[in-house]
């Protein structure tokens, strides 16, 4: 298999929660250290490495909320870096806060109706999701892991929707021809969602007196199909000139 060099674009802190995401994506994808670079947005004017340079870019989760009244120097740059992601011909997977952003910033709508709390949820796939490259390679319903506030209320107009749940809507889409997005975390396993949990213990996104039950519940999901998305995506990135080609039957 041809493995291939890509980029991980990070929306946290190099250190912390920043260091525990990177490992997820080490563990998910396989690659070494040397075939996973890591792009820190953690500056106005982070210069964004050439993506040509790259077979695909994975665009991790971020503390920030679109939702928010008010949005820093930082996240409006953020966003910046974010569309030259988007505009790319390189195949790109964006995780979690992609799925608000990539919606915003392409005429759909974002709210904060379908948050989930950190744990487990029940993901489905749309009849659209049989024509991906991606998603056709996944069973009709799974598993994955989750935590977030707000989440898509619309989709843009030219985006498709891949899958979707009954506690958020919106799970999985794609946008273009070379971008698919996902609300959940396909890059964790449990111990990984609760290795990121630590770094998140005042912010909401759990009842910190529920960090027990959580780990419990999440140590028994089934997560064989979610995690076969990194690597499928990157198959996709390093095995075909037009991914739609790629479309299991």
């Amino acid at each position: 298999m041809s493995v291939g060099k890509f980029l991980l674009v990070a929306l946290r802190p190099a250190d912390g929660a920043g260091q525990a995401e990177y490992q997820d994506f080490l563990d998910s994808t396989g690659l070494e250290p040397s075939q996973l670079d890591l792009f820190t947005i953690d500056a106005v004017g982070a210069k964004l490495p050439d993506l040509t340079s790259y077979d695909g870019v994975f665009v991790g989760g971020s503390p920030f909320n679109i939702t928010d009244l008010e949005h820093s120097g930082l996240q409006k740059y953020s966003h910046d870096v974010l569309y030259d992601v988007l505009r790319s011909p390189v195949p790109a997977l964006l995780i979690c806060y992609g799925a608000s952003y990539t919606a915003f910033t392409s005429g759909g709508l974002v709210n904060l109706r379908h948050g989930e709390v950190a744990g487990s949820t029940r993901v489905e796939l749309t009849e659209a999701a049989t024509q991906d490259p991606i998603a056709s390679v996944l069973p009709p319903v799974f598993y994955a892991l989750t935590g977030h506030k707000e989440s898509v209320a619309e989709l843009p107009n030219h985006a498709t929707l891949l899958a979707t749940g009954p506690t958020c809507p919106v799970q999985m889409y794609s946008i273009g021809s070379n971008n698919w997005v996902t609300q959940f975390h396909p890059e964790m396993n449990a111990n990984g969602l609760l290795r990121r949990m630590s770094f998140y213990t005042d912010v909401g996104y759990f009842d910190p007196l529920e960090v027990d039950a959580i780990r419990l519940k999440v140590s028994d999901v089934d997560l064989q199909a979610v995690s076969s998305i990194i690597p499928r995506f990157m198959h996709v990135c390093t095995h075909a000139a037009n991914p739609s080609l790629l479309v299991v039957q």
